[in-house]
């Protein structure tokens, strides 16, 4: 089974390259693939970059990129941020995004990905995990749903461009 012989890694410089490529087919998936503008380069300053080496206004690092690796190849992603405390003194991991290549679904590449997000959560001290889903996309649903989530009934969702 694939899941026993995948490595789930934090991202380092390297994956860029192949880390947006699995952005952009998620920018597919999602409908916003016209309106996608990251770069290779974006990925490095916001993501791998020091204080001392990132352009003015950026906090670097400003997300985290975990990837699962199998046979020297990049087969998804998870990026978070963290939010910082509010009520409990603890931090809310939010991820942003998930996504496992289309041939390796259902072999629990998305749950080590999950996993090792906890993980992440738990040595950070955070309070829980938090994240969107698209309102049609069902198997993500009853994905997340057979890992212990639930909806959040009380809130929705807003969006305001500027």
């Amino acid at each position: 089974m694939l899941a026993d012989s995948i490595n789930v890694r934090h991202a380092v410089v390297e994956d860029c390259e192949a880390l947006l490529e699995m952005m952009k087919k998620l920018a597919v998936f999602e409908d916003y693939i016209n309106d996608f503008k990251v770069t290779v380069d974006d990925l490095i300053i916001h993501g791998f970059s020091t204080s001392q080496d990132s352009k003015p206004n950026v906090t670097a690092p400003n997300f985290t990129a975990l990837v699962v690796e199998h046979e020297t190849c990049l087969q998804g992603y998870l990026v978070y941020y963290l939010i910082p405390f509010t009520y409990d003194l603890k931090p809310t991991l939010f991820i942003k995004e998930l996504y496992v290549d289309k041939g390796v679904r259902g072999q629990k590449v998305g749950k080590k990905l999950m996993e090792a997000a906890i993980n992440d959560a738990k040595e950070k001290g955070c309070g829980r995990l938090k994240w969107d889903v698209l309102s049609d996309n069902m198997n993500a649903q009853l994905f997340y749903k057979s890992l212990g989530a639930s909806y959040d009934e009380r809130w929705q969702g807003f969006v305001l461009n500027v």
